[in-house]
């Protein structure tokens, strides 16, 4: 086999002879026929056959025996020395396999697997320089190189560096595992807008793919739009049938938006498949306890709990089952530990009221109660206010901009404390041209939310047209630290610093935004202007 010209299998078994320990003994014991053809014939190809057989097999000290007797005659083969390298990171030295690495990086620097060899020793060795270094120089052979791309951002991705990730794949292919990383960087810098779009390109080409889809699902629920998570993990469902964790990632979602009628035989079969799984007892212990199976529930439940102790849901589900058979101080045991452990939901309140009606402690069972009425009614204002919300989306989408001001106004109005939905109220007043009112509501979402990347940054423009730059850079800065992945906030910022001669911050801003995006042309156009500019030049660095 020629690791050389493969780099996908090349990849595949890198990561199996990193992760492997030991040799599997002292002694070569080979196929016959290839150590005999070897002896026979001392070529390089049969050295690199033997020596790749005894690598498959875990001999890994026979195969570095091997490639080392086979450069003897053949010094200058950049893939034995490569490969010498692979087995010796095999063996748990990836210290010992740089040299070989090197020489098979010095003899033929235009093939990529001994760069991404060299990158995974230094990166295992904590060596992060020499690692980006080595990743630089595959990327520099070929700039879509996607085990290059892929080992890459996921050494970026475990050392946090996500505006780096964010920078290196913005305009790689949108495959699966480079789709998932750039996702996944765009989430942790708060752009989750970004990461959405990112994850539906890529499902466009690939519509069946399940780590694309439940990277989406995530997305959705973390916006709280279930239905549009709910037809999602349906579809792939139904192409995955025999694929448990599509079929579980179905349940969950069913369970959490109560379609217990389309849940309950999914849940019954995944049951039957993993009996012990503690997840899998959960989702069917609220389920048994929709449909009246109380005795099941409560058999569910307190095996998932057993299981997994610290799973509030499950400690909240029992709480309530056994609120059903009013067993009231183990019920406000589990129901305690739920709140103990984040349960925020109200029902949660009411339920431990309950218990403790049960026990006699009347005082403590009405202050629950009216933590519950609190939480319940917040709860309904907010249901009110996203259907306010979202007809107002509607309305300002078809240019009813009066009718959309009518209906934020409504969900402002349920839910004052919604920065989101007075963001919502602010671009529909700057539609209608009402510039005071767009302000007062941009500042009143800043002060409820300052990281509401999109309300800096509108504020931003508003303040920048009225002539105060000063609180226009101040809103502008607000938006990239909340949102640090977003390109556009920062061509913003750039554009803004510059206006104000304060220019070596404007290149730091700039050169931010094509970090981000190296092929942006605002921030390319925006760079190449201040490099132009004579007062840029004359500006201390």
């Amino acid at each position: 086999m020629s690791f050389m010209r493969d780099p996908g299998t090349n990849s595949l078994l890198l990561a199996v002879m990193i992760c492997s320990a030991g040799n599997a003994g002292a002694s070569c014991t080979g196929p016959q026929a290839m150590v005999a053809r070897l002896r026979a014939q001392p070529t390089t190809e049969n050295a690199i056959a033997l020596g790749s057989w005894f690598a498959s097999n875990n001999q890994f000290e026979c195969a570095v025996e091997t490639f080392r007797e086979a450069q003897k005659t053949d010094p200058q083969s950049a893939q034995l020395h490569y490969l010498e390298g692979l087995a010796l990171a095999g063996s748990g030295r990836p210290q010992s396999a740089i040299a070989p690495v090197q020489d098979a990086v010095r003899l033929q620097p235009d093939m990529i697997p001994p760069h991404l060899l060299l990158a995974a020793l230094y990166e295992r060795l904590n060596q992060h320089n020499q690692a980006d270094e080595q990743w630089q120089q595959a990327l520099a052979v070929d700039p879509q190189s996607e085990p290059a791309l892929e080992a890459f951002s996921s050494a970026l991705l475990a050392r946090k560096d996500f505006i780096d990730v964010v920078g290196l794949l913005h305009h790689a292919p949108r495959t699966e595992a480079l789709t998932l990383h750039l996702a996944a960087a765009l989430q942790a810098l708060n752009y989750l807008d970004g990461a959405n779009d990112v994850l539906l390109e890529a499902m466009s080409a690939a519509p069946d793919s399940l780590p694309l889809a439940n990277a989406e699902a995530v997305i959705l629920i973390r916006k709280r739009s279930y239905l549009e998570a709910v037809k999602l993990l349906g579809y792939m469902s139904t192409r995955h049938p025999d694929d448990r964790e599509a079929q579980l990632q179905f349940l969950r979602i069913l369970v959490l938006t109560q379609h217990n009628d389309i849940a309950r035989p999914i849940g019954l079969k995944l049951l039957a498949l993993t009996p012990h799984d503690p997840e899998v007892l959960y989702l069917n212990g609220v389920l048994d306890y929709a449909v009246g199976k109380y005795d099941d529930a409560r058999a569910h439940l307190e095996e998932a709990v057993r299981l997994v102790p610290d799973f509030f849901h499950s400690r909240f589900y029992l709480g309530v089952v056994l609120v059903h058979f009013r067993e009231w101080e183990e019920a406000r045991e589990h129901l305690e530990k739920a709140i103990a452990l984040g349960d925020t939901e109200p029902k949660v309140h009411y339920e431990l009221g309950m218990a403790l009606h049960g026990l006699g402690e009347n005082d403590k069972a009405n202050d629950e109660a009216k933590q519950y009425q609190d939480l319940k009614q917040a709860e309904e204002d907010e249901l009110e206010g996203n259907a306010e919300a979202s007809q107002g989306d509607e309305d300002l989408a078809g240019g009813k901009v009066q009718e959309a001001i009518g209906h934020y106004r409504e969900a402002c109005g349920r839910v004052p404390g919604s920065a989101g939905f007075k963001y919502k109220l602010a671009i529909a007043l700057h539609k209608s041209g009402d510039n005071d009112g767009e302000r007062e509501l941009l500042e009143e979402a800043i002060k409820l939310d300052p990281n509401h990347a999109r309300a800096q940054k509108q504020l931003g423009h508003l303040l920048a047209r009225s002539g105060d730059a000063a609180g226009a850079i101040e809103h502008f800065q607000m938006a990239v630290h909340a949102a640090p992945a977003w390109t556009e906030a920062w061509i913003n910022l750039a554009a803004e610093l510059a206006m104000q001669e304060r220019f070596a911050e404007a290149r730091e801003a700039a050169a931010m935004a094509l970090r981000l995006d190296p092929g942006n042309a605002k921030a390319q156009k925006l760079s190449d202007r201040l490099d132009r500019d004579p007062r840029a030049q004359q500006s201390p660095q």
